[in-house]
């Protein structure tokens, strides 16, 4: 973590306590063959990916004028928007430099991706029309893979790349990643609605209150179309946000999410047991 943390102390302090606000956990992505140089960079990848996922909630809670992140006072509330985004832009600037010190052109590039996916996500999100249901839920993966599953996907191929790994090993590494990722998103986005502020440390239905349909929102409108005009207004209106919640909760809309997260869940599982020599782990 020394390489994170050279540097103004002030902005130090200010990473080190963003970390802390978000819930940031420690990770470590490898694959378990290969020299300890390969280790050594695999375990940069690792800390890389944390610090851009980091970047990303603290840049978020900006854009979404969000006060609080997982129960905490979030890094905008605290300090402000202007120093919030320097924050993410500083925690960013280290990823980078700690991304070059690895010296292999193509991991950089694939991992450079991940925060074109996330810009790209982010303003698919911001500029989103509803149309048929099976529109908006192709629009709806797509975001999903370009918020979330781009980070996984992505991180797990640059670590294959490291390993010298083949084009077979390469390519299940991005696709175990991309399953997880989709799967860890459709879950998050089931728990929004079923869960507590308490567990989440998010209120409830706030994705809804962002005036955002996700998974289960936009499944349940093929149930009931009642759900598209409340979608086109973006849950805007008094009592929107109360009525797409119920409509939601008694439709099959939750039930297929989680379907579709454990359908993405096998993938994964299936991708890693299929190719034993080099087995992927991501130990969190």
């Amino acid at each position: 973590m020394d390489l994170c943390l050279k540097g103004n102390i002030r902005l130090i302090f200010l990473c080190v306590e963003a970390y802390s606000i978000l819930g940031a956990r420690h990770i470590t992505t490898r694959l378990e063959c290969g020299s300890e140089e390969v280790s050594l960079n695999q375990y940069k990848i690792g800390m890389i990916s944390e610090m851009i996922h980091t970047a990303s909630l603290v840049h978020d809670d900006v854009i979404d004028g969000a006060d609080t992140r997982r129960g905490n006072a979030s890094v905008n509330a605290i300090w402000g928007n202007k120093m919030a985004v320097l924050v993410g832009d500083f925690i960013l600037a280290r990823a980078t430099q700690i991304l070059c010190s690895i010296n292999r052109p193509n991991v950089i590039s694939v991992m450079a991706s991940i925060i074109e996916d996330l810009v790209m996500g982010e303003f698919m999100q911001m500029t989103a029309k509803t149309g048929a249901t099976e529109d908006t839920m192709e629009q709806y993966m797509e975001k999903t893979f370009r918020k979330t599953a781009s980070l996984f996907a992505n991180t797990c191929k640059s670590v294959a790349l490291l390993a010298e790994g083949t084009a077979d090993l390469q390519w299940r590494a991005s696709e175990y990643g991309r399953h997880l990722g989709i799967a860890f998103q459709l879950v998050d986005d089931v728990l929004d609605f079923i869960s507590s502020a308490d567990i989440t440390g998010k209120p409830v239905s706030a994705d809804l209150r962002l005036g955002l349909a996700t998974g289960p929102v936009i499944l349940a409108a093929q149930q009931y179309p009642e759900l598209n005009t409340l979608m086109a207004r973006k849950f805007a209106e008094r009592g929107d946000v109360d009525r797409a919640r119920n409509i939601v909760l008694n439709s099959d809309g939750i039930t297929r999410t989680r379907k579709l997260a454990q359908q993405h869940s096998q993938d994964a599982a299936r991708l890693v047991s299929s190719h034993s020599s080099c087995i992927i782990t991501l130990l969190f």
